[in-house]
């Protein structure tokens, strides 16, 4: 029996040393090709865009059909200017519908051109950028609302009041004089048709993307489900004129209002 025992011991070492060597001649190393050098490029641009201070905002929601997209690029030392980008559109459930959109320079460091994505549903988009300094990429997911989706917030501020919701209550947000222009003192007004709760909204004035000293609008009571306070957009140094008007109603709900100001 110990012979026996012995026996079959002796094989198991010879199978287990068999197997490790059959594994070291035919190891491959890692699927992918140039794995080492590839490796090494993608950590040399990240400490090249944070050595930049880079920093690119994007757009995280779109629509089915025509939609204006904007990318503000910024460097520690200021927008990034003369860049070339553009921007690949790619749909998640097959190729059929994938598109490139060059895109623009409108002002330092925005970066700005119409897409058009055929068909609602999730999408990759891929920004490509091209600069003196920096050669670049940037891929996020997007879901675009399909064409019967109401938008988040509906009109333009500078033409009356806008509309939107705070989980499932109607805000609107009306701001005077017209055009709303940077620097003025301006008449902000809220009404939340239907609400009947204590304790007045207020309105937190910010920049998209941007860490900013607090801005607040305090309302006060008019007559139900009206509020009305006093408040300024300053100029920003950077010239980007994109301002969000954040209305927090007591509880914690908000709705969100994107416009551009004249400077």
């Amino acid at each position: 029996m110990k012979t026996l025992i012995s026996a079959l011991c002796a094989l198991f070492a010879i199978l287990f040393a068999l197997t490790f060597y059959v594994a070291g001649r035919s190891y491959d190393g890692l699927v992918e090709e140039d794995y080492y050098r590839k490796a090494n490029g993608y950590l040399a641009l990240k400490e090249k865009e944070e050595n930049l201070g880079l920093s690119i905002r994007v757009p995280g929601q779109l629509a089915e059909g025509r939609n204006r997209l904007v990318a503000e690029i910024d460097t520690a030392e200021g927008p990034l200017r003369g860049a070339r980008a553009s921007l690949r559109a790619m749909r998640l459930s097959g190729p059929e519908h994938d598109r490139t959109f060059p895109l623009r320079e409108e002002a330092a460091g925005t970066y700005a051109g119409v897409i058009d994505l055929p068909a609602a549903g999730r999408w990759m988009l891929l920004l490509a950028v091209e600069g003196n300094t920096i050669s670049t990429q940037r891929r996020w997911i997007v879901t675009a609302n399909g064409r019967d989706t109401a938008p988040e917030t509906v009109g333009d501020i500078h033409e009356g009041p806008v509309t939107g919701k705070a989980d499932g209550q109607t805000v609107i947000l009306d701001i005077t004089p017209k055009p709303v222009t940077a620097m003025t003192e301006l008449d902000f007004t809220v009404e939340l048709p239907g609400y009947d709760g204590n304790g007045a909204p207020f309105i937190d004035l910010g920049m998209p993307g941007m860490r900013m000293p607090p801005n607040r609008v305090i309302l006060t009571r008019q007559e139900k489900g009206r509020y009305r306070g006093k408040g300024v957009i300053v100029r920003c140094g950077s010239g980007k004129r994109t301002w969000t008007a954040t209305v927090t109603l007591p509880g914690g709900k908000r709705a969100v209002f994107s416009f551009d100001v004249v400077s």
